[in-house]
């Protein structure tokens, strides 16, 4: 087997092959000497490569670093060897005279970082060491590159100010560098502390033999842990070596950035609070001087450890969660519910009620605690395995998830292949399985902590409750303080419901309103759109109010009141999808992505059969939009994914009306356009045009007379309006001779038309033509004329006529004046799609593959064949799928550009996890003024 196969092989057994590869092929590139040696360790290579795209680059610059790395795996690691080889590195440093020092020393320690942070992660991935053996490595490396950091600050310090009779100074390490339990890409959470309170440097000497630059105690220690923390985290070209929080000293970020040991006692006895408590029952001495060190902990200890049980720290740690709670959502997996932060609060919240008579109790490392909480009897094997499991499980993901490109997240992927991918990592066969198994587990942790802690449930009450307990003026300061716009509106909605609830009701429905419309309410109140959401709930319970049914169901279903609160607070259209329906029965059950087309289109061929076709067409339409809104809203589906399906649906209908009316021989439709493309949108409109069998004897009897027959009859049932609407608008222009052309053609008129009188415009139009339902035979017979045709005729398309089209649809179509058209304006989906259409029909004559409808894989496709660089052909595909996810949101509130003072830029800042409404802005303005700059190049 050849290198090439070897590498495909390795790369195809990791979680994420496409990285490897890619990550692979650049070091064997660059590096070839280091492929012949090392192929032995290809899948080793590969895996690393697979997970992490930081370490890939670093070892695709520094090959012989990742050979160091692969040949010492199972050399066992101490904080000492760590520590001795970082003060090697920097002592040499220390030895130059160079102005740049401070530079090489931040060099050497980030330097110091990457060669051990290799070798621990390729331990890790190859399962050499285990979780918490990684997080024990991970912190001694933090604390052996601080511990250095130290003595260089000290360097710094004496040079410029000179000695401190009393030199000694510690570091105590918090938080995860406390516990010993680092992350991949942790903070790490320091105070400083000094033992001599009144003393003065000894300063240096001037040539002139004067001593200056005497300084206080105070200031020489804070001066030094100013120059500790800037050596770690300073950005530089090599990044940075740690991130360093300061916030946890007293008095957060307006204190003192160093403080004495009886300072720090004075504070937390006189003004010490519960989450300073908190931040010390990890408290470890971390780096600097170790008999301090261990007289601070000590010292603390009475203050951290009370001996009597105060169960107002109960309260204190219940409000801090609540505000974490305010912040942070579901798809952070530290902070959410369910997370690992609501497993360190209800460990630490044992620890605070009995660290005092427990000695066992005061560690920092979780799992220690559990254990010893199980030998206390504080808790049941079952919750301490529960506990335990989660806590190992939601880490292994946090590490995967900063592993990838060093940074410090926590948020889960929004994209669908990305969750795969964390799937696989975390050695599960795909996100089904993955995504249940995690929801299993935050739910497990969300009940017991809310056992301990209350929670949800309790805080539903308090919602319920708003109305009795605050007064109208204070209600509504409440709900504009909770970001309702109108809150005068939302408090005759909000009196609304309590009149549901409390009034003309049994009491079996009273009951379960009291339970469900304040779990409504608690994820309105978080959702992105408050006041159509709260208006919509109102609506809604009034329909619904007299079904217990219902009721119970929404109360139970989470993901279901979930969903609703999305559709009331993201789209207007599936609002009145969904409150127009007679019977909401079916909505309750949630839409499996994983749809059946086949069964699908058997369920309508049925209902066209056995019920009223006109309306059975406008339901099974408005059902499943319904529920691909609700796929989308819920990220299950992308945008790409979102029109897909909408077109797939559109495809079924046209195929159940052809087989509902026997058209399914001699006669076949045509997509155009969008459904021709696969990109069918909420409110498209159907591009359509007809083929019949030249010999009009294959073209069976129906209910209608002559060749037009089928096709008035299939735009019959699409367009004829009923009291629901149409099913679809049709339109038949981009047939040949437009409006004025004759409705059904042969395959022949069509050929000869295309070949002979097609303008420009038209042989674009045949490019996104593709077969959707009919004759067979027809079907094939066009695919290949069609292809025949593009060929024939593409390279005919110039770039000054494509500009000439574009410019005349911008200045007489897009509607740029009211907004952002995001669909016809200057860089935007059109400009994409017409370019893109462009360079596949000039380049047709050379690769036939290129007739491709669907924009997407065209991109791909000219990337693949180097007609796009890579660049650009990334370039546009992020842009071409940014904009179409605002065209969706755009359609789903019946809006054709984006406005600024709408609501809508704040749906889809939020759908996205942008900051702000000026990031949404900037990014169209960036992304249209790319996309313009690409097109002019290739027009030329």
């Amino acid at each position: 087997m050849n290198i090439n196969d070897l590498v495909k092989e390795a790369s195809a057994g990791t979680p994420d092959p496409e990285r490897a590869l890619k990550n692979i092929e650049r070091l064997f590139r660059e590096s070839p000497d280091f492929a012949e040696k090392h192929t032995g360790r290809l899948r080793d290579i590969a895996l690393l490569f697979s997970y992490s795209q930081f370490l890939a680059d670093h070892c695709i610059s520094n090959p012989k670093k990742l050979a160091s790395a692969l040949k010492n795996l199972h050399k066992p690691f101490s904080r000492k060897e760590m520590l001795s080889k970082a003060r090697e590195s920097c002592t040499s440093v220390c030895l130059q005279t160079s102005s740049l020092r401070r530079q090489d020393i931040m060099r050497k320690l980030r330097d110091i970082k990457k060669h051990y942070l290799l070798r621990i992660t390729l331990r890790d991935l190859l399962s050499i060491s285990g979780l918490d053996e990684c997080m024990s490595e991970l912190s001694m490396l933090a604390e052996a590159i601080l511990e250095v950091a130290v003595d260089m600050s000290f360097t710094f310090m004496r040079e410029k100010f000179g000695d401190m009779k009393d030199e000694s100074f510690a570091v105590i390490g918090l938080g995860k560098l406390g516990a010993g339990e680092l992350n991949y890409s942790s903070d790490i959470d320091i105070i400083s502390v000094y033992r001599a309170e009144e003393q003065l440097s000894s300063g240096i000497k001037t040539p002139s033999g004067v001593r200056v630059n005497k300084i206080s105690s105070h200031e020489y220690f804070c001066r030094l842990t100013e120059i500790l923390t800037g050596l770690l985290h300073t950005p530089t070209e090599d990044g940075i070596a740690y991130r360093v929080d300061l916030r946890l000293r007293p008095n957060g970020q307006k204190g003192a950035l160093s403080l004495p040991l009886n300072s720090y006692l004075s504070y937390y006895e006189a003004w010490g609070k519960t989450w300073e408590r908190l931040a010390m029952i990890r408290a470890k001495h971390a780096a600097g001087d170790q008999v301090l060190g261990k007289m601070f902990i000590d010292a603390t200890g009475p203050f951290v450890w009370k001996r009597s049980l105060d169960y107002s720290d109960i309260e204190e740690i219940r409000e801090l969660k609540r505000k974490i709670d305010a912040i942070f959502d579901m798809n952070d997996i530290k902070r959410g519910s369910g997370g690992i932060r609501e497993i360190e609060f209800f460990v630490q919240t044992f620890q605070l009620l009995y660290g005092g008579d427990n000695p066992g109790l005061r560690t920092g490392k979780l799992t220690s605690i559990l254990d010893n909480l199980l030998q206390a009897g504080f808790l049941p094997e079952n919750d301490v395995k529960t506990l335990s499991e989660s806590y190992y499980f939601l880490r292994r993901i946090e590490h995967i998830l900063q592993m990838k490109d060093d940074l410090q997240t926590y948020t889960l992927p929004s994209r669908t292949d990305e969750k795969e991918i964390l799937a696989r990592k975390m050695r599960f066969q795909n996100g089904r399985e993955f995504m249940p198994a995690l929801q299993l587990k935050r739910l497990k942790v969300r009940d017991m902590y809310n056992s301990l802690l209350g929670g949800a449930d309790a805080n539903r009450e308090v919602l319920l409750s708003l109305k009795d307990e605050l007064p109208d003026a204070a209600l509504m300061d409440y709900l504009s303080f909770r970001g309702f716009r109108n809150p005068d509106s939302a408090l005759k909605n909000m009196t609304a419901l309590h009149d549901q609830i409390t009034m003309g009701k049994t009491m079996r429905e009273r009951s379960l309103l009291r339970k469900t419309v304040p779990a409504f309410l608690e994820d309105i109140f978080s959702s992105v759109n408050k006041d159509r959401a709260l208006g919509m709930l109102v609506t809604l319970i009034e329909k619904i109010g007299s079904h217990a049914s219902y009721i119970d169901m929404l109360h139970q279903r989470d993901d279901t009141r979930q969903i609703v609160v999305g559709i009331f607070s993201s789209s207007e259209y599936l609002t009145r999808l969904m409150m127009g329906r007679e019977n909401l029965e079916g909505f309750f059950e949630y839409p499996d992505i994983r749809m059946d087309y086949a069964s699908v289109q058997e369920r309508l061929i049925n209902m066209l059969t056995r019920n009223d076709p006109m309306k059975s067409i406008r339901e099974f339409k408005a059902v499943e939009e319904l529920k691909t809104g609700m796929l989308f809203l819920g990220r299950f589906v992308d945008a790409y994914g979102f029109m897909h399906i909408l077109s797939m649906l559109a495809d079924m209908i046209i195929r159940s009306i052809i087989q509902h009316i026997r058209a399914d021989k001699g006669f076949a439709v045509v997509g155009l356009g969008g459904i021709g493309a696969k990109e069918l949108n909420i409110g498209s409109d159907l591009d359509l045009m007809f083929i019949h069998a030249k010999r009009s004897h294959q073209i069976p009897p129906s209910g209608t007379e002559g060749k037009n027959g089928f096709a008035e009859e299939l735009l019959r049932y699409l367009t004829e309006y009923l009291e629901t609407g149409v099913a679809y608008k049709v339109d038949m222009r981009l047939r040949p001779d437009g409006s004025k052309g004759i409705l059904v053609n042969d395959l022949e008129g069509y050929k000869n038309y295309y070949l002979k009188s097609a303008q420009p415009w038209e042989i674009q139009s045949l490019l996104r033509a593709r077969p959707v339902a009919g004759d067979l035979d027809l079907i094939r017979e066009f695919h290949r004329i069609r292809k025949d045709l593009l060929t024939q005729r593409g390279n005919e398309i110039s770039g000054p006529v494509m500009q000439e089209m574009r410019g005349r649809i911008v200045s007489e179509l897009s509607k740029e004046s009211s907004g952002y058209d995001i669909k016809l304006g200057p860089g935007c989906i059109k400009e994409i799609e017409f370019l893109v259409q462009y360079l596949q029909l000039k380049n047709m004559h050379r690769f036939p593959a290129l007739a491709i409808q669907n924009t997407l894989t065209g991109i791909k496709k000219l990337s693949e064949y180097s007609i796009l660089d890579r660049r650009t052909g990334d370039m546009l595909l992020q842009s071409h799928r940014f904009l179409r996810t605002i065209d969706t949101f755009l359609r789903l509130n019946g809006e054709d550009v984006l406005k600024t003072n709408s609501e809508i830029p704040d749906i889809i800042i939020t759908f996205m996890n942008l900051k702000s409404r000026d990031d949404l802005m900037d990014m169209v303005e960036n992304t249209r003024q790319q996309v313009v700059e690409v097109t002019k190049k290739f027009y030329r």
